[in-house]
């Protein structure tokens, strides 16, 4: 371009007059070159449709002159369907919740419709600010691309747009934002592809609150004084700046005694200048989030059951169905003897039956028949096994049971809630969220209670269950890690969910680095690091005293009274069957004299 500006000054000057087809030649090869810039942007168009698959194309030009249409006519040679938008207002709908986002983008502006077109833009690619995008710049009005493409891109920048190609005064620029904006003039789109792929951050300032909230982002100071910041979520943002030459400043948020709301929350991921933020929010159009790394599910933490009682050992030996064949067996045993005794003896003796009968279950009877018949020995072998099958049974139940120790039932479901009077503590910031979800037990709503968010992060953090909290998987398996080495661990969580959710890196919208962070964090969860994390997660909260391996109590497993104590119960209640049999029978020999 320079040398036919230089021709054709030295043209005018008169410096060609002895070869007049020169003017005519220049001029020819000048129309030439301009024809050649405007086939240039169709070719780049056609190139990139073919190469990525762009399934549309989104023509946007505010400007308003005839050469829309003139461009608009030549792009119809390809076949892929096409957006044309011409006011500002053709359209209020961010255009991915209707259509699919792989599209290409040529932008028309001018200085003049620079600010309109840049706001429509933004509404349209609105969450899928990253697609590439082809601008055609008409910079007539201003003077020095020097001053104006750095302003253009740096506008672009804000808006999270980073994959720009622009067209300006017959040639194509692109930019680069690390450390700063800088301009580069691309003569294919070999070397736009090449900077586009350029992934070093060269020092670029990320700025990223810092929280504890173990285990996705807690710090601690090791054996030698340095400060140590760790957890899932900022392990992982850690890795994709280090990786890739950037530097982090963070600033510290109390979130336990800051008293956060979401209205607040939301305010400081949109305004405080964050790039990342390292742990979990609840999905909202406020703010955007990276692809999930992983489905989460959040459970009730609750109290371990209890043990049983001792006392009752002795009867949950057998459980309810085998208790009443132990007692129709003992009746027709009682039976069967007093129907012996009086066809053999001529009288029934109920109270000796009755005796007889619990000798046998118990496997302590005596001779109940006198005489060496095969009939008396086919019946004390008949009582002998009778006896042995019970009291063996009931033996080794009751010592597995008392040496493996029982507990009260677990709580299965969140209906179960019913049967505790513990009340659902539940973190301030996420109260009305719970509130919000729908299809949970009554007993839910009616037990939740927002209290001090300082007792609910300490308590829960050593387990003291005064309450039932509140828990996301990971923080659970972080929790319960202290537990490792108890036999009864003090807490569990019901099985049920209440609710999934997915797990993701929280952004502020227009963010320039969403797509290149997906694709690490892609390849990250495919290669298990994250994982990884997740482990090492547990271990620095061992190594910062955060979580503290637990011991089970001291207990005294000797016998005791308590343990006899139904014992006592079954002796009692043979016995006052033995006495109301004989006074059963003392009436019936009365009866019968009388």
């Amino acid at each position: 371009m320079c040398d036919v500006s230089l021709f054709l000054r030295a043209a005018m000057n008169g410096k060609t007059k002895r070869h007049p087809t020169s003017l005519a030649l220049i001029l020819f090869f000048l129309h030439n070159h301009m024809m050649c810039h405007a086939l240039y942007i169709e070719d780049i168009m056609q190139h990139l449709n073919a190469e990525y698959g762009f399934q549309t194309n989104l023509i946007i030009d505010l400007t308003g002159n005839e050469h829309t249409w003139e461009f608009l006519e030549k792009s119809l040679e390809s076949k892929v369907p096409k957006i044309l938008i011409t006011h500002l207002n053709a359209t209020t709908r961010n255009l991915y919740k209707s259509i699919n986002m792989e599209i290409l983008s040529i932008v028309r502006m001018d200085v003049m419709h620079l600010n309109l077109t840049l706001k429509l833009m933004d509404k349209l690619l609105w969450r899928r600010h990253y697609t590439k995008i082809i601008v055609d710049f008409h910079g007539e009005g201003a003077k020095d691309a020097n001053n104006e493409l750095p302003y253009i891109f740096h506008r672009f920048w804000q808006q999270g747009h980073t994959s720009v190609l622009l067209h300006w005064r017959n040639a194509t620029y692109t930019y680069t934002p690390y450390p700063s904006i800088q301009v580069h003039s691309v003569a294919n789109l070999r070397d736009f592809q090449k900077l586009w792929q350029i992934r070093n951050f060269q020092q670029y300032l990320f700025k990223i609150p810092f929280m504890e909230f173990p285990p996705r982002c807690f710090s601690y100071r090791n054996h030698k004084g340095n400060l140590i910041r760790t957890g899932i979520y900022n392990k992982i943002v850690e890795a994709f700046i280090k990786n890739y030459n950037g530097s982090m400043e963070f600033e510290y948020l109390d979130i336990w005694s800051m008293g956060l709301n979401r209205e607040h929350a939301n305010d400081k991921v949109r305004n405080g200048g964050f790039h990342f933020i390292p742990t979990q929010m609840i999905a909202s159009e406020m703010y955007e989030r990276s692809d999930a790394f992983h489905l989460g599910k959040n459970y009730f933490i609750v109290p371990a059951s209890k043990e049983i009682n001792q006392s009752l050992y002795l009867l949950v030996c057998f459980n309810p169905y085998m208790w009443m064949m132990v007692a129709m067996l003992l009746l027709i045993l009682f039976l069967f003897i007093v129907v012996v005794n009086y066809r053999k003896y001529g009288k029934g003796n109920f109270v000796e039956s009755v005796f007889h009968a619990f000798k046998i279950i118990i496997f302590i009877y005596d001779e109940v028949f006198v005489g060496k018949t095969l009939f008396n020995f086919m019946l004390h072998l008949l009582f002998l096994i009778v006896g042995l099958f019970l009291t063996n049974s009931y033996v080794c139940n009751l010592s597995s049971m008392y040496t493996l120790r029982i507990y009260e039932p677990e709580l299965k479901t969140l209906n179960d809630i019913r049967l505790t009077k513990l009340g659902i503590h539940v973190f301030g910031l996420d109260y009305d969220q719970f509130l919000a979800l729908e299809n949970m037990p009554s007993v839910v709503y009616d037990r939740m209670f927002v209290g001090n968010d300082t007792e609910f992060f300490v308590n829960r953090q050593k387990l003291q269950l005064m309450n039932i909290y509140m828990g996301g998987d990971d923080v659970i398996d972080y929790l319960f890690f202290q537990q490792l080495y108890m036999r009864k661990p003090l807490a569990k969580y019901i099985p049920e969910p209440m609710y999934t959710l997915l797990y993701t890196i929280t952004m502020p919208h227009r963010s320039p680095f969403i797509e290149f962070f997906n694709r690490y964090l892609s390849y990250r969860k495919d290669s298990g690091i994250v994982n990884k994390f997740k482990m090492d997660s547990q271990w620095d909260g061992v190594i910062s005293s955060s979580l503290k391996f637990l011991q089970d109590p001291i207990t005294n497993r000797s016998m005791s009274m308590a343990y006899l104590q139904y014992g006592f119960v079954i002796w009692i209640i043979g016995m006052f069957t033995g006495s109301f049999t004989f006074m059963c029978e003392l009436c019936c020999c009365k009866n019968r004299i009388i």
